[in-house]
C-alpha cells in the first residue's frame, strides 16, 4: 500500500461512521485532497488533536482506492486564539470556506497555502475582518479573478465619483456607459480604494490602514455578493459572521440607498 507525507491545513472536517473524520487537507505540495481519519472522535484518540479544524500538520496517509486514510498527523500549529474569540473564529471558517469552493483537488498551489497560513496567523494581532477581506482579494488575485476595482470592467476607462457602480456579473466596477445592461449595487469610492490598498499593501502591515464601521459593511458585503456570483455557492460562514444586506442600503448621510443585486 502506497504512502505519502503531506505537510497540509485541515480546512474541512465531517463526522463518518461512528467514530471517524473525513478531512479535507490542503497541502503546500499536493493542493487540496482528503483522507479519512479513523477513531479520532474517540475521547482517547491520539490523533484528535490533528484532526481539527484549523489544524496545521503533518500527515502520514495510505492511498486508497477510494478514500485515502490518515495513518499518522503530527499537529505543528493549532492557532488556539482562533476558537477563543467568536469573531476570529468567523473570519478563520471564512477563509477556510472560501479556499475550499475556490480551489479543485490535487492542483498544488504553493502562494495560496502559504498565503492561507498567514492570515491564520495575523488573525491573531490583527481586525478579524480586515484580515478577512485581504485574504479574499489576494486569493481571488492569485486565482485570476480579481474584481476591477476604480476603471470599468467592460471597456477599461478609469472611474472617478463619490459613489461607483459594483456589478458581479461584468467582474468589478462599471462606467455610466457600461452599467445600464448590468445588475449590481452602488459603492463608495473610498470603500474601492481601500480595497486596492489591501491588494497592494505589505499583508504584515495591513493594520496600519485605517477603515470606519460603514467601510468594513460594504466591503464585506460587496465581496460575498461577488465571491458567491463567481463560485455559484453561498458562503455559509460569511453570512453568519457579518451584517445583513439591509443594514449596507443606506447612504452615509443615513438615508436610503437604492440597493441592487
Amino acid at each position: 500500500m502506497a504512502v505519502y507525507h503531506a505537510d497540509a491545513l485541515v480546512i474541512r472536517s465531517r463526522e463518518f461512521g461512528e467514530s471517524d473524520r473525513v478531512l479535507t487537507l490542503f497541502s503546500s505540495e499536493m493542493g487540496k485532497l482528503q483522507a479519512v481519519a479513523k477513531g479520532v472522535r474517540k475521547p482517547k484518540s491520539r490523533q484528535r488533536a490533528g484532526a481539527q479544524l484549523f489544524t496545521y500538520g503533518d500527515f502520514l496517509i495510505y492511498k486508497g482506492k477510494t478514500l485515502d486514510t490518515v495513518s499518522q498527523c503530527s499537529a505543528k500549529e493549532s492557532f488556539p486564539h482562533l476558537w477563543n474569540d467568536l469573531d476570529r473564529s468567523f473570519a478563520a471558517t471564512g477563509i477556510v470556506e472560501l479556499l475550499d469552493i475556490s480551489t479543485i483537488p490535487e492542483q498544488p498551489n504553493r502562494e495560496l497555502f502559504a498565503l492561507t497560513l498567514t492570515c491564520l496567523f495575523l488573525l491573531e494581532q490583527f481586525q478579524a475582518s480586515l484580515v478577512l477581506v485581504t485574504y479574499a482579494l489576494r486569493l481571488m488575485t492569485l486565482l485570476g479573478y480579481r474584481p476591477r476595482l476604480g476603471e470599468c470592467a467592460e471597456c477599461g476607462v478609469s472611474i472617478s465619483g463619490d459613489r461607483l457602480f459594483f456589478s458581479s456579473d461584468a467582474g468589478g466596477t462599471l462606467c455610466g456607459n457600461c452599467r445600464e445592461t448590468y445588475s449590481g449595487r452602488w459603492i463608495r469610492a473610498g470603500s474601492v480604494a481601500f480595497m486596492r490598498q489591501l491588494i497592494r499593501a505589505d499583508i504584515t502591515k495591513i493594520d496600519r490602514l485605517r477603515w470606519n464601521a460603514w467601510m468594513k459593511e460594504e466591503i464585506l458585503e460587496t465581496l460575498r455578493l461577488f465571491l458567491e456570483h463567481k463560485f455559484e455557492r453561498p458562503l455559509k460562514s460569511w453570512r453568519m459572521g457579518s451584517i445583513t444586506s439591509d443594514d449596507v442600503g443606506r447612504h452615509i448621510d443615513g438615508k436610503e440607498g437604492k440597493k441592487f443585486e
